[in-house]
Formats: structure tokens, C-alpha cells, sequence
């Protein structure tokens, strides 16, 4: 099974970074909740000013919240240079602690260049870009299917099913190259007739994944530019 996964330098360039600003931070911070530990030990913190005890407990809290999201932003960049991971039905990849933020993980997969859905079995993401709701394909469907067949004068819009990019077909017939931006919603859309249903498109993409899902890997949200996909018979 292919993956197509983010660059590894731009993977090791993220979490280098992120190491690095983990132990600037800690190594700022440890200095001031230590001594607090300390006199916690001894059970001197009586004598103490409150501003001394309210940096330390906070740098004492900070220390660890630290580490925790250093090792969130670890398992983020080795998942986005594997490519991505399965998921189960809840929308969390296989390997990736129930516990992680999906906002932090985003954020790190899109500093490595990855984008994901939250979820796996619904329309799929855009090629490397944020995902967008799923409702303008829809809506622009439903236009299309008010104003078929009426007389071209009286049509109040040309709106059709076709999305912001044109379908880009290899010299092959039947094939489609991925470009920024696309989805197996649009990619399908675009295939079929104008005005095709909801059910159609749904059903098409579908075929179109299962077509190419040596292609694609696992997870049918996530789809890169350039990949040579096959366009089954609709």
C-alpha cells in the first residue's frame, strides 16, 4: 500500500524546533520550581512570599504541560511522515493516544504539510488544504438540478457541479491527476454529467477510492497533489 507521505526534512525541521523551544522553556522554568520543591519537602513554604509561591506552583505546572506537548507535537510528526494512520470510528488515528487535542495535532500535521479530516467515512478532504464544508458541492448540485432543462433565457444562473479547478486527465484515458485543492467529492462531481445527485457523487467517489485505494492508503480524507488516480466507469 503507497503512502504519500511529508517531506522528512520538513517533519525533522518541525520537531527540531519544537525540541528546541521545549528545553529553552523547560530550562527556564526548572530554576524557578525547583527551589519551591524543595522548600515543599522540607514543609517551608509558611515563610515564603505568596509572588514566590504563585511562580513557583505555576512553573512547577508549566514544566510538565511542556513535555506533554512535546510529546504530542513527537507522535504528530512521525505520524505525518508515515503518511497518516488508519482510524477508528471515532475519527482518531490508530497509534495516537485517545488523550491528544485534535487542535494540537492539526496544527503540527499542517506545519509538516499534512491535512486530515476529523472524520473517515464522509466526503473527503481537500488535497493538502484545510477542509472546507462539504454543503457548497451540495448546494451547487441542487442549483444545478432547479435549472436543468429550463429554456436558457429563463435560467437564472450557469451554476454547475464543476469545482474551483478543472479535471486534469492524464494522456490515459480514464485517469486524473490530483492537484490542490481536490477532493474525491469534487473529483467525482466532475466526472459525471452535470446535475448528477448527491447519491450519484456519493456513490462514485466511493468506486473511486476503492479503485485506487493503493494509491491513496488507508485513509480516503487524505489525498495529495500529483497522484495519478484511476476514474472508473460511473
Amino acid at each position: 500500500m503507497n503512502h504519500h507521505p511529508a517531506r522528512p526534512t520538513r517533519c525533522a525541521t518541525v520537531w527540531l524546533l519544537a525540541t528546541a523551544a521545549a528545553a529553552g522553556l523547560v530550562a527556564l522554568l526548572l530554576p524557578l520550581a525547583l527551589p519551591m520543591a524543595r522548600a515543599a519537602s522540607r514543609g517551608d513554604l509558611a515563610g515564603r512570599p505568596f509572588d514566590d509561591l504563585l511562580v513557583g506552583l505555576c512553573a512547577a505546572v508549566a514544566v510538565p504541560a511542556t513535555c506533554w506537548l512535546w510529546a504530542i507535537t513527537t507522535l504528530a510528526t512521525l505520524e505525518a511522515a508515515r503518511g497518516g494512520a488508519h482510524g477508528d470510528p471515532h475519527g482518531v488515528p490508530h497509534g495516537v493516544p485517545h488523550g491528544v487535542p485534535h487542535g494540537v495535532r492539526r496544527l503540527v500535521l499542517a506545519a509538516c504539510g499534512v491535512a486530515l479530516t476529523g472524520g473517515l467515512t464522509t466526503t473527503p478532504a481537500f488535497a493538502d488544504t484545510p477542509q472546507a464544508p462539504p454543503q457548497d458541492l451540495r448546494a451547487s448540485a441542487i442549483v444545478a438540478r432547479v435549472v436543468n432543462g429550463l429554456p436558457l433565457p429563463d435560467r437564472a444562473t450557469t451554476t454547475t457541479v464543476v469545482a474551483a479547478h478543472p479535471v486534469r486527465r492524464s494522456e490515459s484515458a480514464g485517469r486524473v491527476t490530483v492537484h490542490r485543492g481536490d477532493t474525491l467529492w469534487g473529483i467525482a462531481a466532475r466526472d459525471l454529467a452535470p446535475g448528477a445527485s448527491d447519491a450519484d457523487i456519493n456513490t462514485h467517489w466511493q468506486a473511486i477510492y476503492a479503485a485506487n485505494r493503493g494509491v491513496i492508503g488507508a485513509d480516503p480524507g487524505l489525498i495529495h497533489p500529483d497522484q495519478q488516480l484511476r476514474l472508473p466507469r460511473a
